[in-house]
């Protein structure tokens, strides 16, 4: 992801090395005031590049998500494209208001510049000031919003929305005040054509096209409540749903309108025969709480999916040309916490009613803090024996936390670890076992987070 953020960063800012800063300092800029404007129109050009890129990876194209990795991890890198451009955004805002205001104040020395009088007033590039003005405060506020956790989800939709029509503003405002000198040189023409390529998603999701070829109608067939807050819900998706991977995730669209669609993991293997699927939610929020009221068995939903490539498959070189992809890449361990063991239970019955010379060797790590929440799925023993996966149980409460230790223990020359649960303890893991030998390939996290 950080090599992706590096390139994302460098391309732009290398086609305005070669293009406009020779002119710049052809110049002879000293001081300030004479790189002021010049780091105007760089910060604003970075923040376009970045604003479009973020927004093209918000179409959840199925390309996009199999370049980088799976929804979540394309999610992730979204999420970091967002914040970086929020970051440029404010510098360009800074660099254009701050120097300015600080020289009225009389706090620094203003530019040494004569000023003559004002021409005419130039309609498109004043109108492209102010829409860019208003969409940069927008924008800065949206980040905030979109950050803060403690909003509800169904506002945090509504506001990300609306970033599609601040990147149509900010694109505007960026090209009409674009240098004319830029427009002689490739740097010109492609930064319009990244503008251009972002305008199309954001228009996508200003009409609600994005992920709608991916949508299929379900009735629910039963609910089931557990202990531990957990909401156990099968639906039988209609004839166009293409079935699922163990390990997929999927955005139910639940409850009011408004609400939008929220992602949950997919808890069971799909088997075209019996045509259902297993979903298991955990009250962790205002609309998971209030599930159990929302929904009936017999009710339509609609299913967008499925996504994400958390499948337990590694690939295996077969020679240095064409890799492939195998389900059996040597022994794996899985490492579950909590309601992290939803992709693991889909697994688990897709290798059950798997021939046994097709089942890997595994051993599963289950974490839970009480017995009770552990008890979910109740069947989890005979489950783990018909796939022939090694169980161990960790009621943390009682017997601590799972330690590195213990996890490198089970290891076996080209193992591969796969965890789902809460992200920092991931990160520790991964880093842990990693210094203990385990290659970064070998180590897959469900990057489950979409705030």
């Amino acid at each position: 992801m950080k090599r992706h953020l590096l390139y994302l960063a460098l391309i732009p800012l290398g086609l305005w090395g070669i293009f406009a800063l020779p002119d710049v300092l052809a110049a002879n800029p000293e001081g300030l005031w004479a790189w002021r404007k010049p780091l105007i129109i760089l910060s604003g050009l970075l923040a376009l590049w970045w604003m479009s890129a973020g927004i093209v990876l918000a179409t959840r194209a199925p390309w996009l998500e199999k370049r980088f990795g799976g929804l979540d991890k394309l999610y992730r890198l979204h999420k970091n494209i967002g914040i970086g451009a929020g970051i440029l955004v404010f510098a360009h805002w800074m660099i254009e208001w701050l120097p300015k205001n600080l020289a009225k104040a009389g706090l620094i020395v203003g530019p040494n510049r004569p000023r003559g009088p004002r021409g005419e007033p130039e309609m498109w590039i004043d109108l492209a000031k102010d829409v860019g003005e208003w969409a940069g405060y927008i924008l800065l506020a949206l980040v905030v919003v979109a950050l803060v956790k403690r909003i509800p989800y169904r506002y945090f939709r509504w506001v990300h929305k609306a970033f599609g029509a601040v990147f149509i503003a900010g694109a505007f405002h960026g090209l009409i005040l674009m240098p004319t000198t830029f427009w002689q040189s490739p740097l010109g023409w492609l930064t319009a054509l990244v503008a251009a390529i972002g305008i199309v998603p954001a228009l996508l999701s200003l009409s609600n096209r994005i992920g709608r070829q991916r949508q299929h109608r379900a009735a629910i067939v039963s609910i089931s409540q557990h202990e531990g807050k957990l909401l156990e819900i099968v639906c039988r998706p209609a004839a166009s749903w293409p079935g699922h991977q163990a390990g997929q995730f999927l955005f139910a669209h639940v409850g009011p309108r408004g609400e939008g669609a929220h992602p949950f993991t997919i808890a069971s293997a799909w088997n075209a025969g019996d045509g259902t699927l297993t979903l298991v939610v955990k009250a962790l929020g205002d609309f998971t709480a209030q599930m159990p009221d929302l929904i009936e068995v017999g009710q339509q939903i609609t299913l967008e999916g499925p996504y994400g490539a958390f499948d337990f498959s590694a690939k295996i070189p077969v020679d240095r040309q064409s890799p492939a992809h195998s389900p059996l890449a040597g022994h794996q361990v899985w490492v579950a916490g909590g309601i992290g063991i939803t992709p693991f239970l889909a697994r688990l019955g897709q290798l059950a009613s798997a021939p046994e010379a097709n089942k890997p060797s595994a051993d599963l790590f289950y974490c839970t803090p009480t017995s009770a929440q552990g008890d979910f799925p109740a069947n989890l023993e005979a489950l783990c024996q018909a796939a022939g996966v090694r169980l161990h149980r960790r009621l943390t409460d009682r017997q601590g936390p799972l330690t590195t230790q213990e996890v490198a223990a089970t290891l076996q020359p080209g193992s591969t670890v796969w965890f789902c649960g809460p992200a920092g303890w991931g990160r520790a893991l991964g880093e842990a076992l990693q210094r203990n030998g385990l290659s970064r390939q070998a180590f897959h996290q469900e990057a489950f987070e979409f705030r």
